[in-house]
């Protein structure tokens, strides 16, 4: 009787390989990032910061420079007009031939007598053309006026500038101030009766042609009004 054969089972083993790399690595960035200029870098809070206030000192800017905000635009803008000082002038011009007159009589033909006459006048024609001097420097150069399309500016003082300004919106009336001689140099003085309590009036002073001013202010304050008026009834 043949034995019986057994039969064993083969077991076989199959081997797997992992390869283990390390935990998760962030890349760096390339060096070309790191020397991006701050023009390309992502705005953030301190950026926009900056720039509302360069916004506001650029606005600030163009204002005390005359160029105005919001598309406002200067029409008009004039100094004491020196044609204030022509009657004075000349006064004082006819004064001065007579001194110097007196002058060559006195010393030029020796009459000791009027010496002390001359000395004396000449001193006090000396006071009155260093008072229109001063009055002069202090009247052109401590008065400026604006017209701008929405406001109007007064600037006065020559040491101590004082500024007012007036929205045109706020024009009641507007007229005009002249004697005799400034119409005949189509000089005058400008009144703007305003809406506000602090301060009611505005007075320009020693303009040149008043009417053509007085006429400018009241076309653009009516301009003015009506634009704000098609504003509100269109919202």
């Amino acid at each position: 009787m043949p034995a019986e054969e057994t039969t064993t089972p083969i077991m076989t083993t199959r081997q797997v390989t992992t390869n283990f790399t390390g935990p998760p690595t962030v890349a760096e960035p390339p060096p070309g990032d790191l020397l991006r200029p701050p023009a390309q870098q992502p705005a953030v809070a301190g950026d926009r910061r900056e720039a509302m206030v360069a916004a506001t000192a650029e606005e600030t800017n163009n204002e005390a420079a005359g160029k105005g905000i919001e598309g406002e635009e200067v029409v008009w803008e004039a100094r004491y007009a020196m044609k204030n000082f022509l009657g004075r002038l000349i006064l004082r011009t006819l004064l001065t031939i007579g001194w110097m007159a007196l002058a060559v009589y006195t010393w030029g033909y020796s009459d000791g007598s009027l010496a002390a006459l001359t000395i004396i006048s000449g001193l006090v024609l000396g006071v009155l053309w260093i008072m229109i001097i001063y009055r002069i420097i202090q009247a052109r150069f401590g008065h400026y006026y604006r017209l701008t399309t929405r406001r109007l500016f007064i600037s006065t003082g020559l040491m101590r500038r004082r500024r007012d300004m007036m929205e045109l919106l706020r024009v009641k009336d507007v007229f005009t101030r002249q004697s005799l001689m400034e119409r005949w140099l189509s000089l005058g003085t400008v009144v703007v009766v305003c809406s506000d309590r602090d301060l009611p009036t505005f007075y320009i002073a020693g303009v040149d042609d008043p009417k053509r001013v007085m006429d400018l202010i009241w076309h653009h304050a009516r301009a003015e009004r009506e634009g704000r008026s098609v504003i509100i009834d269109n919202v």
